[in-house]
């Protein structure tokens, strides 16, 4: 256990009565994970990038096909940082740094001359359906597994480091809500700067339509932004997905929709399956695990 200066050693003691765990002053790793961060964080997360050096240096890249070499990237210089970014977000300079080495290892050297670079970085790490070679973009990377815990948080709230984080950081509201709060740690501080791609990838799967603002959530799945097109009224009472839904039988409000929604959102809803589920709407993800969206895999969700 490590405790902040500020606590005292009458509450130290007291805590350790209850957990018979051994108290460290001078912890400063845990499991591979900095405890202490101080201001330059490209200077704290150096030992990455010296890995990564290391890695490419020791191999002999002249001696290596370009397939060779993509696979060396890909599966090893590439993956060392993974665990770390699973937690923290890497400082846009480190990142940069890994992506120069990773391209000067890719076209290779002549002693101790650079050859010469045939194309832009950005196409080398575009992903393979795109015409790249399916090298990482670390800060997107990066992005990609803070949101995931962050989509941990969401879907598992009963897990403990679920629990811990909520009673800190968002005791009042739901992780994608959350504020950053008053002086939080750097992990919480990395998790919540990924919320915004849970925001923009996922979709609300309507149940009962409760929670589902028309105007600001994500809601219809056909929609490339998945947001309602239609402008909307000042004075309109019509705040929630429910009350667009008319029961006995159960059915979209055509009236309604014809009168206020634009065609292209009236039909579009309308093709939304209604589950008249008294269970609480959900959240879910919209994209293919190779990150295209699908809308034939959302109406499927939708279903399910």
């Amino acid at each position: 256990m490590v405790f902040s200066p500020n606590v005292t050693s009458y509450f130290k003691k007291s805590i350790q009565e209850h957990l018979p765990v051994k108290i460290s002053e001078n912890l400063h790793k845990y499991l591979g994970m900095s405890i202490n961060f101080g201001r330059s964080k490209e200077q704290h997360f150096q030992f990455i990038m010296d890995k990564i050096w290391k890695k490419l240096k020791g191999w002999k890249e002249k001696n290596l096909s370009f397939e060779g070499r993509g696979v060396l990237i890909r599966a090893v210089a590439q993956a060392l940082p993974t665990y770390y970014m699973s937690c923290f977000m890497l400082p846009k300079g480190l990142c940069s740094k890994i992506e120069k080495s990773v391209c000067s290892f890719w076209w290779g050297t002549t002693g101790s001359k650079r050859k010469i670079h045939w194309t832009k970085k950005e196409n080398l790490f575009k992903s393979k359906h795109m015409g790249g070679l399916g090298f990482k973009t670390l800060r997107e990377f990066n992005y990609a597994m803070l949101a995931k815990q962050a989509w941990r948080f969401h879907t598992n709230p009963t897990s403990l480091i679920a629990k811990v984080f909520k009673a800190k950081y968002f005791p009042h509201s739901d992780v994608l809500q959350a504020p950053t709060g008053c002086n939080p740690s750097y992990a919480w501080r990395s998790i919540h700067s990924s919320i915004w791609v849970i925001l923009k990838g996922s979709c609300l799967k309507i149940r009962d339509g409760n929670s589902i603002r028309i105007w600001e959530d994500n809601w219809i799945p056909s929609h490339n932004n998945f947001k309602v097109l239609s402008p909307k009224e000042d004075n309109s009472q019509v705040r929630m997905v429910k009350d667009l839904i008319l029961t006995n039988p159960l059915r979209w409000n055509s009236d309604y929709l014809n009168t206020h929604f634009l065609d292209i959102d009236k039909e579009h809803i309308e093709q939304i399956p209604l589950i008249g589920s008294s269970h609480k709407d959900e959240l879910m993800w919209m994209f293919e695990p190779n990150g295209v969206y699908s809308v034939k895999s959302g109406y499927k969700a939708f279903k399910e």
